[in-house]
């Protein structure tokens, strides 16, 4: 198509290539930015639903559809090195009662209890509790309670809605693994 604007025929494949990549660059930027990215799972807080090294894709326009909910995993910035993506599960949403009493976590009144961790106590943390999650706001913990820096300390306290990168979708790294993130 170039090749009837430049005589060169050289030059014209050249350009053509160029802007072959240039829009496939564009593109993949755009799709990043705006539809899919990719995180890496970075310990063992996500166990046994997420593995140290998984690789997964984030849904980013999720959020553009509706709101995320309680027990989806998603991805945000770690508050203090926002460089640094950190994967958890929401348990508490906007308006939600939260409080501890015997090690174990209320949820508005009533005992949470959940199939995506395989323990049942409920350390706290530094967060103080009991307190209302605000509009906007919600409550993240790893499936590894034992082992998950989350919404539990102050470092990573209540994360915004404007803050979550999406939602965990597909993990495709381990091939062994590959598949629905749920």
């Amino acid at each position: 198509m170039i090749a009837k604007y430049i005589k060169n025929e050289q030059l014209a494949n050249l350009l053509e290539w160029v802007l072959a990549i240039l829009a496939a660059v564009v593109i993949s930027l755009f799709v990043r930015q705006f539809i899919f990215t990719t995180a890496v799972v970075s310990g063992p807080s996500m166990l046994p639903t997420l593995h140290d090294g998984d690789r997964v894709i984030i849904n980013r326009i999720s959020l553009r559809l509706g709101r995320p909910g309680r027990g989806d995993i998603v991805a945000f910035p770690y508050p203090i090195d926002p460089n640094d993506k950190y994967i958890k599960r929401i348990i508490g949403v906007p308006g939600d009662y939260m409080d501890v009493f015997d090690n174990l976590l209320y949820i508005n009144g009533e005992l949470w209890v959940d199939d995506f961790s395989p323990e049942g106590a409920f350390a706290a943390g530094d967060m103080r509790f009991p307190f209302t999650i605000g509009e906007g706001e919600y409550f993240l913990m790893g499936d590894n309670r034992g082992n998950s820096k989350d919404s539990r300390f102050a470092s990573v306290g209540l994360i915004r809605e404007e803050n979550i990168i999406g939602k965990a979708w597909f993990r495709f790294i381990p091939l062994n693994t590959i598949g629905i993130v749920e």
